[in-house]
Order: structure tokens, then sequence, then C-alpha cells
């Protein structure tokens, strides 16, 4: 039964992730409010300052208010309209319940001012030292029907953010009460997570009046994944509760955790992220600009189609056998790679809102990272233009500066274009006439010395 499970488990984490057209992100935005808040001298965000680094990152969150005083929450209350919600503000109580801190459904300006009030001789008898900065003040989310989900990431010493998943509670026991993954997510690592959840009942499937959206959760994860990358600030984020109404989710409570970050964004990360840097504008010879980008897991649609344009011969050059068809477990192994140890470049030419690939190169290193195999194809329609050897350049170049040795290749006697273009870029060119092959070596030190 176990055996079975893996190979479901497997089959689903192979599948080519979807891409939402609807992801938006505004890093700029969400590292200034970081760092203006980091020279402010915070060490933590309550919900009201990390709002706006939600919504860069394209998360609802519900409108809140600050009152300094239980006459400023009345007011607030009667402009925005009963029933609201009081939360107490301060930097010093990192659980709101340890003083009753949190009073909802509050649905008159007499209730809203006890509330208040009561909220601050609580602080003052249980936590006479704390710094208390008032109240937030929010309309009450509609929870008819709805589920309250929670979203925590921590920094584990080893394996670095870790995101989890679960419903939550005042004693919040990960290791009980959540499932984990590792970002960076993209949709089809999400939707594993989400049912992961509900398989181990540390989530339900289901409300008492509708189902939870896993898409729309899914992609939630992925905002939050997307953040935790780009923004290495962030020591820790609890969105608690997170609200799951329909597919709309919304976060009601939030905290935020931040320091200083001066290290390398990557190491940080057990799973390397995708390499944005490395996205580049090459203009061809016939003066058409194309994308050279590193391959992405949903590429696969976009590569198979890639290959139905590549002749039989070229294919027989490139796999030194006839290729008839691509599995997607193939196509699976081509675009979801492991960045640390492998790189793929495609070249891609867009129109409108799609991309189509035009040709790709890749080089696995060995464990010790000091030799690479390489290989390049492009699509026989457009041959002549520059585009194997600007692969091949970017390749040589990634390879190099991550510190490789050498690179190696194979191809055949008959592939004469392929050997008339290592010999221009500096390989070492042997042909074994008995074996039918030739081989393909670059020193990439002597050719930096070069």
């Amino acid at each position: 039964m176990h055996m079975v499970e893996y190979r479901r488990n497997q089959k689903q984490l192979r599948e080519t992730p979807a891409l939402p057209s609807n992801l938006t992100s505004n890093t700029a935005e969400a590292h200034l409010l970081l760092q203006q808040a980091i020279a402010e001298g915070a060490t933590s965000l309550d919900t009201h300052e990390v709002q706006p680094i939600l919504q860069a990152y394209g998360m609802n969150t519900l409108p809140t208010w600050i009152a300094s005083d239980s006459t400023e929450a009345v007011h607030i209350a009667k402009q925005i309209g009963y029933p609201v919600a009081l939360k107490l503000r301060s930097p010093d109580i990192p659980h709101k319940s340890e003083v009753q801190g949190v009073m909802l459904y509050l649905r008159t300006a007499n209730e809203v001012q006890q509330a208040a009030n009561a909220i601050f001789d609580r602080v003052k008898m249980a936590w006479p030292q704390a710094r208390v900065h008032g109240l937030l003040v929010q309309s009450m989310a509609n929870r008819a029907g709805a589920q309250e989900l929670r979203v925590v990431v921590e920094h584990d010493p080893v394996f670095g953010p870790l995101i989890m998943l679960g419903e939550g509670g005042v004693e919040w026991r990960p290791e009980d009460q959540a499932v984990v993954a590792l970002p960076p997510l993209n949709m089809n690592l999400a939707r594993y997570l989400v049912i992961q959840g509900i398989k181990s009942k540390k989530i339900r499937a289901r409300s008492a009046l509708r189902p939870l959206d896993v898409a729309g959760l899914s992609q939630l994860l992925v905002q939050v994944s997307n953040l935790i990358v780009d923004c290495p600030e962030i020591q820790r984020l609890d969105i608690h509760p997170l609200l799951a109404s329909g597919s709309e989710f919304t976060a009601l409570d939030v905290t935020l955790d931040i320091a200083p970050f001066e290290g390398d964004n990557e190491s940080r990360l057990a799973v390397r992220p995708y390499p944005h840097q490395l996205e580049e504008w090459v203009e061809l010879k016939n003066g058409e600009r194309c994308l050279f980008r590193p391959i992405l897991p949903e590429d696969e649609p976009q590569l198979q189609q890639f290959i139905s344009r590549v002749t039989k011969e070229d294919l027989y050059y490139r796999y030194f056998s006839e290729i008839n068809e691509f599995t997607h477990e193939d196509l699976a192994n081509m675009t979801q790679i492991d960045y640390d140890r492998e790189m793929a470049f495609v070249a891609v030419r867009r129109i409108d809102q799609t991309e189509e690939i035009l040709g790709v190169t890749r080089a696995i290193s060995d464990p010790d990272n000091i030799d690479a195999e390489f290989a390049v194809l492009v699509r026989s329609d457009l041959k002549g233009l520059g585009l194997g050897r600007r692969l091949m350049e970017k390749l040589i170049t990634y390879t190099r500066d991550h510190g490789l040795q050498r690179l190696n290749g194979i191809t055949m006697p008959n592939n004469r274009g392929m050997v008339a273009l290592a010999r221009k870029l500096g390989f070492n060119v042997d042909i074994q006439l008995e074996e039918g092959i030739v081989g393909l070596t670059l020193n990439l030190a002597q050719r930096e010395e070069s």
C-alpha cells in the first residue's frame, strides 16, 4: 500500500504545473517597505503594517485601521460600520489571547468603548511593562460557511524557510497540526501540499457549506512562497486566521518578523529558486529579438511543440537513436530540473501572451562540480541565425562562472555543423571514426584566460 501511495505521489509531482495568469508581485515595493521598517528599528510588523506587503504580492487582506484609544476606536467603528473587531497592538505580547486582546462582533459604540477599555486594563494588569501601540479596528469578516486556516513560515537552521499549512489554534504545534514544504513552490508543489494536508486531516476538505478551493489555496501558497524567496528580510510570517470562503482567501490577522539581511539570498534556501537574473534578451542575425532564460517546469507543452519542429535527422544527431515520441515522463525530466546541478537555457519567441521555444541547450554537472555534459538543439528551420552559437556561449559563461572546469559532449562525425561550431568556440575535437563519435571538450579555465 505504501508503494502504491509513493508511486501516486511521484506521479502527481511529475505532472506539468499550471501557470496562473493572475499572479502578481511587486518585489521592489515590498523590499522598500521592509527596508523602511528595518531602518526605523522595527523587528515585528502587525496586520496593518504587513497589509501593503501582502497586497504587493496579490494577497487579500481585511482593511484595518489604527485607534490610539477607546474614543478613536468608537469613531472608526461608526465610520466603517458595525459589527467590528478590536485587536491589541503590542510588540511585546506575541499572543493576544494571553490578555484576551481580541474582541469580536462588537455591534454598538458602547460595546466598542467597553471592549477597548477592557483590553487596555487587562494589559496593565498582566503585562505592565508592555508597550501598547493602540488597537486595530476591522470590520467583521463574513465567516458564514467559511473555513479558518493558518499559514506560517519559519526558518529552520538546516533547511532554511519552511512553509507550514494547517488550521492553527492557540496551542500551535506544527509537528502535529501542519504539513510542511520547502520553497520555492509552483502550482504542482503547492497543490501537493494542500492534498497532503487534507489526507493527513491537518486541514478539512470542506467547511459546513462548501468545499475548499484547492486551486485557490494552492495559488495563495505560491504567492507566499514568492514573497519569502524574494524577501530574505522576512524571518517569520504568521497568517492566522486565513479565511477561506469559496474562491476568496483573506488574511485577517498577520504577524511578520523582520531583520537585516546581507548574505546570499539563494544560499539560505534548501531548494534553489528559478534564477531570474539569468534571463537575457538576444538579437539574432535576422534582427529578431528572443529571450534566453532558464527552463521552467511549465515549459513542457512548448518543449513538446518545439521537438515536433525538429527533423528526424537532427533528433538522431542529438540522441544517437531514432526518436518516435517523447513521453510525459521524458519531457518532465527535461523541464523539471534541479538548478543546483543542472541548467537548461531555452531561447523563446514571445507572441502576445504566449511563448515559442526556438532552441535549447543544457549542461548536467557531476557531483564534484568539475565536469559537465552538454547538449544543444535548435529548431531545424531556424539554422543559420546564430542561435546555436549564442545558446552555447551563454551555457559556457554560466558553467565557467559556477566553477566548472570542463564542458564535455559527443556528436557524430557527419554532424558537420556541430563539429564546426565546437571548433569556433574553442573545444578540443576528438574524431573517433571506429567508434562513430566525435568527443568535444572545452577547458573552461583556459578559455577564460584566453
